[in-house]
């Protein structure tokens, strides 16, 4: 497994030791929060861009899941930036990618992103496995062109190809903990009347896809939308992240027009559109084709995040 000491590749490292899976986990530098397992290994990359670096690792391996990418990064929209991310959610991927068919992995599993397709769902709509991709910023592109360099190894290399939304847990970062802290201060916010819908993942129900992939693995080159089954208005997630820390939510109306100006001025342009806008996908092939059916509900996932929340970064009892 690429990217073990993330956010996610910690929660799959656990997981799938707790299937019963003998792991190999990869990242830059070591943590000692890693298990101390016997069906645990860890390596230390020195040079991830390297097919080299791969080669030993990726050796008597049954199956590779890539995790490593960028993912945060202010987008500028300069070729610059966007070479950037190629840097590693594209070179990095062919280089593991290489490595794991000489070396005859059978399974190559890749976390891509709902992004790969889009940025924004019409209302009422959602994005199928079979929309066009339209990615509308780097980190999209990147992740598209990660995803087309897979899908031409899919005759010589079990893939499958993964597309989650926002990812939450505890141990979140980025935007999602953004919003947390913001609603456990009890500012009110200028949602009031917001009707848009967003699909989420609980990084619970992610790892057990995950694990169903290892172990039920499809035909390749295959692409699944994953998500929890249901897609709140921005207005009821952070209702129901203040009743799980048991504070109020106050929204007051204000014109959206006049908001996505403001927002731009101070740099916040992009958050504010993920705040507003609707980005739905539908997960019914992965749900078919692999039997995925989220074990966690959204109330459920938020509850355990908001736990982690209050005793890890609020210090609360």
């Amino acid at each position: 497994m690429t990217g073990a000491s993330g956010f996610v590749g910690g929660h799959l490292v656990k997981h799938l030791l707790e299937q019963g899976h003998e792991v190999k986990g990869t990242s830059r530098k070591m943590d000692p929060l890693f298990p101390k397992e016997d069906q645990y290994e860890h390596v230390t990359l020195d040079d991830p861009f390297s097919i080299k670096t791969w080669r030993p690792i990726t050796s008597g391996v049954d199956a590779v899941v890539h995790l490593i990418a960028k993912t945060h990064s202010p987008d500028t929209g300069k070729l610059s930036e966007l070479e950037e991310y190629r840097h590693i959610n594209v070179d990095i991927t062919k280089a593991v990618l290489k490595a794991s068919l000489e070396a005859g992995v059978r399974r190559f599993i890749y976390m891509s992103s709902i992004k790969a397709v889009g940025e924004e769902t019409a209302p009422g709509e959602a994005f199928t496995e079979d929309s066009p991709c339209e990615p509308a910023d780097s980190y999209g592109i990147s992740k598209r062109e990660a995803e087309e360099l897979i899908l031409n190894y899919s005759e010589k290399i079990g893939t499958v190809i993964l597309r989650p939304p926002l990812i939450y847990g505890p141990g979140v970062k980025g935007n999602f903990l953004r919003l947390l802290k913001l609603v456990d201060k009890g500012y009110p916010l200028p949602l009031a009347g917001l009707k848009n819908a967003r699909s989420l993942l609980y990084v619970g129900n992610l790892t057990s896809a995950i694990s169903k992939c290892v172990v039920n693995f499809p035909i390749g080159g295959k692409i699944y939308h994953i998500s929890d089954g249901e897609a709140p208005s921005t207005p009821e997630l952070l209702s129901q992240i203040a009743s799980a820390i048991g504070t109020s939510f106050r929204v007051f109306p204000f014109p959206p027009t006049f908001l996505e100006t403001s927002a731009g001025i101070i740099g916040k342009r992009e958050m504010f559109k993920k705040l507003t806008r609707s980005l739905v996908l539908s997960a019914h092939c992965v749900e078919k084709e692999i039997g995925f059916v989220p074990e966690v509900s959204f109330n459920e996932g938020i509850a355990i995040t908001v736990e982690w929340f209050l005793k890890n970064l609020n210090k609360r009892p």
